[in-house]
């Protein structure tokens, strides 16, 4: 009966998301002004050894299941500025700085998902918060958080994957050749660009191409404006201080690290795979047009929209794992959901935890 009851809610959840993904896109949705203490982020919380090097967690909030974040590339717990907050109401939240992020010491190789589980498992045993965890992981934080449920399945009660990483990534060279007509080793070629990329920020910061990603832009964008004019002082402040992080050589060294593992970390969660068997799983996806960069990609449109299908039929094998795994399509959201519709990113994380509690009374 319980995977039946826990059908008929996620179900359910399809209503409270999709209207909440269409009020979200709005300019002025509540989204968008989700009270938070910025000097969560300003500051380290608790900073924990895990053998030599120290890292820095963050938690509010207080019952159980406790929720434990995990972000993506080159994204540290500011991250979650909108979603920790709205969902400490209802129950314990953590996330963190991995390592070379935010207030977190570098590590250096390797910076795969298996490293990077056993440095979850260390600091939540250091930081004695104390299981059991819904996971939440965003992007290559999809990889880490179902590695980690792989690992420790006695831990783990729920999960929340939002535009996940996976084992079932298609092959997007072949997709690529094939839709612009090109060798694979032309996109091979690309992301081994994007590699370049990383290595040269770490090697010579004032000369390395490091506005690889929209928000550090902006981020420079808003240190240059006189007083921060458009947005608040204490997002300012954490503006400020996300630029300073993104300056340094470490983050970019183990970023480029993460990135250049990714095929490693998804066999690595391919081998340990075993059946989930009713375990509450709920799949985000940003939307086609979302994920679609019309900037002058070198990837062109139509292949980028093959892609999106591959992972969108990706996330839908995720969900597959689980006789209690839900999929859903965020309408009009980018990749960084959590940023840009977190209360969606709330909803399927409250709807886990309240599944969760239902299976353990």
């Amino acid at each position: 009966m319980k995977a039946a009851t826990g059908f008929v809610r996620t179900v359910v959840i399809a209503a409270i998301l999709i209207p909440q993904a269409a009020a979200a896109a709005a300019p002025k949705s509540p989204a968008h002004k989700a009270p938070y203490d910025v000097n969560w982020y300003l500051h380290p919380q608790k900073l924990v050894d895990v053998g030599g090097r120290r890292l820095n967690i963050v938690c509010t909030g207080t019952g159980a299941p406790t929720v434990i974040l995990e972000a993506g590339l080159v994204a540290d717990s500011s991250a979650w500025g909108l979603v920790q907050p709205v969902v400490s109401r209802r129950t314990k939240v953590c996330s963190y700085d991995r390592a070379g992020l935010g207030f977190s010491d570098a590590a250096g190789a390797p910076r795969d998902a298996a490293a990077i589980v056993r440095d979850l498992h260390t600091l939540l045993l250091g930081a004695k918060v104390a299981p059991p965890y819904v996971l939440v992981g965003w992007s290559s934080g999809g990889l880490y958080t179902r590695l980690y449920q792989y690992r420790f399945p006695k831990d783990v009660v729920g999960l929340v994957e939002v535009d996940p990483d996976s084992e079932f990534e298609p092959d997007n060279a072949k997709i690529v050749s094939a839709v612009m007509r090109t060798t694979p080793q032309w996109y091979k070629q690309q992301m081994q660009g994007l590699y370049k990329q990383f290595d040269d920020c770490a090697a010579n910061l004032p000369a390395g191409p490091c506005a690889l990603f929209p928000g550090l832009t902006a981020y420079r964008a808003r240190q240059r404006a006189a007083g921060c004019p458009v947005i608040s002082p204490a997002d300012c402040a954490l503006a400020e201080l996300r630029g300073e992080h993104l300056n340094r050589a470490s983050l970019w060294k183990d970023e480029g690290l993460e990135l250049e593992a990714t095929h490693r970390s998804a066999n690595e969660v391919r081998m340990a795979a075993r059946p989930y068997g009713d375990l509450p799983l709920i799949v985000l996806t940003d939307s086609e047009e979302g994920d679609i960069d019309k900037s002058g990609h070198p990837i062109s449109i139509p292949a980028q929209r093959a892609m999106w299908v591959a992972k969108n039929r990706a996330h839908e094998r995720i969900a597959r794992l689980s006789s209690r795994g839900a999929h859903f399509v965020v309408a009009d959201s980018p990749h960084a959901i959590p940023l840009s519709h977190p209360y969606v990113v709330v909803s399927a994380i409250e709807e886990i935890v309240d599944q969760a509690r239902a299976q353990t009374h």
